[in-house]
């Protein structure tokens, strides 16, 4: 009978797993995933919207013109006040050789806000020279400028998510109100297209469009900030 040690048995070793290919095929669905959300937003918003950010808040602002030719002896306009239609806010008084040498009464126009003062108190001025601009805050709307390949999706009523780039994700509701019946190049002082010579490239030209708010009474708008616009179709 022999006796012995017997040899032991190797350790067993734990197979590795391989991060590599799981690491690769993680990021392979994440890019998937990321590719058919976008795809999936593309196709909803070109199928059941009409979108720009080219748009901006927009409003009736009305210039307070100089009642006469004189000095502008008293200026009650400071920015941010508001004014009501035919309210005295300045008076001028003509030079002595006018012919009517009786004072003049500067008067808002408008009720609204004033947003712009130019005049000051001792200035000479010109008759219907602009002292001031006032707007109504209360009753803001968006001027947005669709392409013209879009355009006939567009119809008075439909209904308009418009978001301002100073008021981050608050959405505001609103309504188209009405499409101007040419072009925004049409309008332009100085023309960009030169349809007479042979170098014309053709470019996509867009046409106005206002959008209704209803009241913006405390919404914190402000005349010219840049908008998005979504339109229901």
């Amino acid at each position: 009978m022999t006796t012995g040690t017997s040899a032991s048995a190797p350790p067993r070793t734990r197979p590795r797993i391989r991060l590599r290919p799981f690491a690769i095929g993680i990021g392979i669905l994440i890019v998937l995933a990321v590719g058919a959300n976008f795809g999936y937003n593309y196709w909803r918003d070109s199928t059941l919207y009409v979108t720009t950010d080219d748009a901006l808040v927009d409003s009736n602002m009305v210039p307070v013109a100089a009642s006469g030719t004189g000095t502008l002896l008293v200026w009650r306009m400071k920015p941010g006040e508001r004014v009501r239609t035919g309210q005295v806010i300045g008076v001028i008084r003509p030079s002595p050789s006018a012919a009517a040498p009786e004072s003049l009464n500067v008067q808002a126009p408008v009720d609204g806000t004033v947003l712009r003062v130019d005049g000051e108190e001792g200035q000479f001025v010109g008759a219907a020279q602009p002292l001031a601009y006032v707007a109504d805050l209360d009753h803001l709307t968006i001027t947005a400028y669709i392409d013209e390949t879009a355009i006939h999706k567009i119809q008075p009523g439909q209904q308009v998510d418009v978001t301002v780039d100073a008021s981050g994700s608050t959405i505001y509701q609103g309504t188209v109100k009405e499409i101007l019946p040419a072009t925004a190049s049409q309008f332009a002082l100085l023309q960009t297209i030169d349809r007479t010579t042979a170098n014309f490239t053709k470019v996509t030209q867009r046409v106005e469009v206002h959008i209704d708010l209803g009241s913006t009474t405390n919404s914190r708008l402000y005349p010219g900030e840049s908008a998005y616009v979504r339109i229901h179709i």
